[in-house]
Order: structure tokens, then sequence, then C-alpha cells
């Protein structure tokens, strides 16, 4: 049988990752540091599209209603 290789990317610098060590959302980094770029870069995206969704397709807050329940 032959074994499949597979080549890994950090995808903050490029370099070829010699060690799955960093796994982060399905990418794998050369160090800590990049792979918690790489972690603050994917939220910052979704907080973007977040924020251009339209607005109406969001659900209303729920209102309280005075006293404790």
């Amino acid at each position: 049988m032959a074994t499949e290789t597979t080549t890994r990317y950090c995808p903050v610098c490029g370099k070829a990752v010699p060690e799955a060590t960093y796994d982060r959302f399905g990418e794998w980094a050369c160090s800590e540091a990049h792979a918690e770029e790489y972690v603050v870069e994917v939220r910052a995206q979704k907080q973007r599209q977040l924020a251009k969704a339209d607005p109406a397709s969001a659900p209303a807050p729920q209102r309280r209603r005075g006293g404790c329940c």
C-alpha cells in the first residue's frame, strides 16, 4: 500500500509545516504565534460577515417586562 504524503503550509507565512503541532480550524501553523494570529483573522472575518448581514433577518431581541421573571 502506498502512503499519501501531504505537505502542510502555514496560512500566515506560507512556510512548510514539518510537524502537525498547531492546528486551528483545520489549518496547520508553523508556530503558536502564527496559529493565534490565524485564529484572530478568522474571527475578524466572521464578524465582518455578520456585520454585512441583513439586520432584518436577525432574530429580534427578547424584551423582559419588569419584575423578577
